[in-house]
């Protein structure tokens, strides 16, 4: 936050200031006056705070938020993250329509956003997690991470910001030249720009802005997808420098934030979903509908939609529904839409056909039922059948979702077709590659590593990384020299996860020090130190892991993944009741969740205790996921303890899971031989033969039972 000597860091940097914009620009900037963007983070006083602050009480699940002004200072008395309550100063506004939040100062230097929030269009407090039971101290609770204006809010809301986290003294010096998003937040520096109007050299070429009217379609909406994104951040600080992919990664259309067809479903501020769109394709950007500088639809109603479409569209013989009702609507059937944080209405920027039949197929939304709540997908798809026809176009959707349904061909067509959308290719190169693939499909998404998309190489190299396939590091290295940031940082994790040395290699050096500015700017995120601590148990730097992991969990206790890997670290150290501890603690705060059931059991089975191993093996077996190993290794300690029937039935029980296992059938041949079962043996051991028909010590075993 702003600080003294803020002034001095603007000055002495290329930023400016819109005061320096206004003389030549007064036209945009009375645009942008009042904007949302202008308006995205203020000063609290009584002129910008919206909220009733007259003594006024909300409760919600038992905690109460007072709101009441004193010496004309804005305050709210609200329990701390130890279920305590304190008067907290409300010191900054964020945003202003259709809700307004309010931000309060912490001793570290973090700025925390307040869990209830102001409704400015019906003139009350609510809260933005309604649904959610919340401890004091969770991540998502208004004292955690995810409601921290440094960590989750900033880097969008204000202008040359800088987070400064220090992961040492876990303190933030965050500073901005400018509190909202000012002109420069867009434009780039402006320092060079405003010298050369104030003295115009007739002989040099004005210096260009980041942001201009000259920019490429799909380079404009890169700009904005800065902010406009689902995306996490990859460098220390925003230069202004590059392509929008060299310092951030974008969500891919993955649940839960898209629907299985793509549709937006958590928040995705509208970059995910515009990217899948044939306008976006065909070069619309953000402004052929939105004012650059006020932010409004430059037309109202289907007029928008009637500056490039024909007039025919706006027709009861296209729409089938009344004049000017809302059915007649463009964006009602072409821009469904979502409420999130609990009052604010956002359009999916898809521009999709609705598809009612792939909602009877595959259970996606659909904009009809979305109106017609009282009728049934079957319905609408009926309907769309007798208007339109049963033909639909060749979407990308029809892939990704039958892709999802098992059909893996289809995810491949997609992937292999470069007139997709890239974001829908790289998708479905995700889902693709968390299947089991044989050595030749693994082989064919080598070619995937010299792809025209970015995201679509930097999802093949992740693919690698997934096969733990180190035949491929020659295919992969040139990578390291990627023209984009995210494909190099993407190069260096797979070399750094696959155990490869590669001292000496130059672009690998240059590229991992791109990675660890990655994971410093990720370091107030508990999934940032656990990232840290892979890092450093890849590098052999155990005691620095187990570090980042403890960090990771002081962030947000529950973050279970960085407790389950902290767990096996500490027990290879010898502190084996920690281990259990921590295994007990995941059991704990997920009592579904098979993995910590499962890791326990091997734990108590280490240390020789058989009782306690048979029970947490016992219980992985009906958890989730459904886990084979856990199967396999009860199966086995039922064996050592001469449990054989059991062994056996458990098996019988995964083999429903996972039918052509052949551990698991090797199993069930032992126990079956164990208790001498002649004939049952002798029929798993074929099967056995049938799977691994070379194997010699099933046909060794096959003769021995003959009958």
């Amino acid at each position: 936050m702003p600080k003294d000597n803020i002034q001095n860091k603007v000055q002495n940097s290329k930023f400016v200031g819109k005061e320096a914009c206004i003389k030549c620009h007064k036209s945009e900037y009375d645009s942008w006056n009042g904007s949302h963007h202008q308006l995205a983070m203020q000063i609290g006083n009584a002129k910008t705070i919206l909220g009733n602050f007259d003594n006024k009480t909300f409760e919600h699940k038992g905690i109460k938020h007072t709101f009441f002004k004193k010496d004309s200072i804005f305050y709210v008395n609200t329990a701390d993250k130890n279920g305590e309550y304190h008067d907290y100063k409300i010191e900054y506004t964020f945003g202003v329509t259709p809700l307004q939040q309010y931000i309060v100062k912490f001793p570290n230097g973090a700025y925390q956003c307040l869990i209830t929030a102001w409704d400015t269009e019906k003139n009350k407090w609510f809260h933005l997690q309604p649904h959610l039971e919340l401890a004091h101290n969770e991540w998502i609770n208004w004292t955690g991470g995810a409601m921290r204006w440094n960590t989750a809010c900033a880097d969008c809301h204000s202008t040359n910001l800088k987070k400064d986290f220090n992961q040492t003294t876990s303190n933030f010096n965050t500073t901005y030249s400018e509190i909202n998003v000012s002109c420069e937040a867009c434009h780039g520096p402006a320092r060079d720009h405003v010298s050369f109007y104030k003295n115009p050299n007739k002989n040099s070429i004005a210096p260009k802005l980041y942001m201009s009217k000259s920019l490429a379609s799909k380079s404009l909406v890169e700009k904005c997808a800065r902010c406009h994104s689902r995306r996490s951040q990859i460098t220390k600080k925003f230069d202004y420098e590059g392509h929008f992919l060299d310092h951030y990664n974008p969500s891919l259309l993955i649940s839960p934030i898209y629907e299985l067809d793509g549709q937006i479903k958590d928040e995705d501020y509208v970059y995910g979903s515009f990217t899948q769109s044939k306008m976006y394709q065909s070069g619309v950007t953000c402004l052929d509908c939105h004012d650059a500088h006020s932010l409004k639809l430059k037309r109202t109603g289907n007029n928008l939609c009637l500056k490039c479409h024909e007039p025919k569209y706006n027709s009861k013989s296209h729409h089938y529904h009344k004049a000017n009702s809302n059915g007649s609507q463009c964006i009602n059937c072409h821009m469904t839409g979502k409420t999130y944080m609990g009052n604010d209405f956002r359009r999916d920027h898809s521009f999709r056909i609705p598809r009612p039949d792939q909602s009877v197929k595959y259970g996606t939304p659909n904009a009809c039922n979305g109106c017609h709540k009282d009728k049934t997908p079957e319905w609408a798809s009926k309907f769309i059948n007798s208007k339109y026809g049963t033909k639909r176009p060749d979407h990308f959707s029809n892939y990704l979702l039958a892709g999802y349904h098992g059909e893996q061909i289809a995810l491949y067509t997609l992937l292999s077709q470069s007139t997709f959308p890239e974001i829908t290719r790289a998708t479905a190169l995700y889902k693709y590659t968390n299947h089991q693939l044989s050595p030749k499909e693994i082989n064919d998404i080598r070619k995937f590593l010299n792809d025209p998309s970015i995201l679509v190489r930097n999802e093949a190299i992740r693919a690698f990384e997934k096969f733990n396939s180190k035949s491929h590091f020659a295919s992969i290295e040139p990578l390291l020299r990627d023209s984009v940031r995210l494909v190099r940082i993407s190069a260096v994790k797979f070399f750094n996860n696959m155990g490869a040395n590669m001292s000496g290699n130059s672009s690998f050096e240059k590229a991992e020090k791109e990675y660890l500015d990655e994971l410093e700017i990720s370091a107030d995120f508990a999934t940032g130190q656990h990232q840290i601590a892979i890092y450093h148990e890849h590098k052999g730097h155990i005691d620095l892991a187990i570090q980042a992991y403890r960090k990771s969990l002081e962030i947000d206790n529950r973050y279970n993944m960085s407790r389950m890997n902290l767990a096996i670290l500490v027990y290879k150290q010898g502190q084996i009741e920690e281990a259990k501890n921590l295994y007990l603690k995941v059991i704990e705060l997920e009592p579904e969740y098979s993995n910590s059931y499962y890791m326990l059991g091997l734990l108590y089975n280490e240390i020789g205790d058989a009782k306690n191993a048979l029970k947490y093996l016992s219980e992985a077996c009906y958890k989730k996921p459904v886990n084979i190993r856990a199967f396999y290794n009860y199966a086995l300690k039922l064996q050592a303890e001469s449990q054989n029937q059991k062994s056996i039935k458990i098996i019988n029980e995964a083999l429903n899971f996972f039918p052509d296992n052949e551990r698991l059938l090797y199993v069930k041949l032992i126990g079956e031989i164990n208790l001498k079962q002649d004939i049952s043996a002798y029929n798993t051991c074929s099967k056995l033969i049938k799977l691994s028909p070379n194997n010699e010590n099933y046909q060794q075993i096959l003769k021995s039972l003959n009958m």
